[in-house]
């Protein structure tokens, strides 16, 4: 007997912040599985933690880390480069604010959405590039039929 599921961390949580994200910062590259370029976004799941369960549903909250990539070129200096990397963070726990709630077509695809943390690292083995790694939470209801 075949399982029918949804894929509910891809369909509901990583493609709708992929939509988010691309709509309000659309020059920077939006990736998967390694930074490129000058700078980029990548997206990687971390973690889905079942909270509660109802009689034919469960709330699950899933994790994400959001990590912004910047590599200072010869037109950065400090200043410039501390403020584009503190700005796109902004600018991403903004955005992820506005939307804590989203819904597609009258849908719920999360609820309770919050940037629970925003972490600013210099790469060890290159120092002229620095990340804003934002944890971003949400929780979905996941019916069981």
């Amino acid at each position: 007997m075949a399982i029918t599921f949804e894929n509910i961390y891809k369909d509901r949580v990583i493609d709708n912040l992929q939509k988010i994200i691309k709509t309000s910062v659309p020059a920077i590259p939006l990736l998967y599985n390694e930074h490129r370029g000058q700078e980029s976004i990548l997206i990687v799941p971390s973690s889905d933690t079942f909270i509660d369960f109802h009689s034919n549903a469960h709330i699950r909250q899933y994790a994400t880390i959001i990590s912004y990539q910047l590599q200072r070129g010869t037109d950065y200096n400090k200043q410039s480069h501390i403020d584009r990397l503190t700005s796109i963070a902004e600018i991403l726990k903004r955005l992820l604010f506005n939307n804590k709630n989203y819904e597609v077509s009258n849908i719920n695809q999360w609820y309770g959405g919050n940037v629970s943390s925003v972490e600013y690292e210099r790469d060890e083995d290159d120092p002229e590039i620095a990340r804003a790694v934002l944890t971003f939470e949400c929780n979905v209801n996941e019916v069981i039929s």
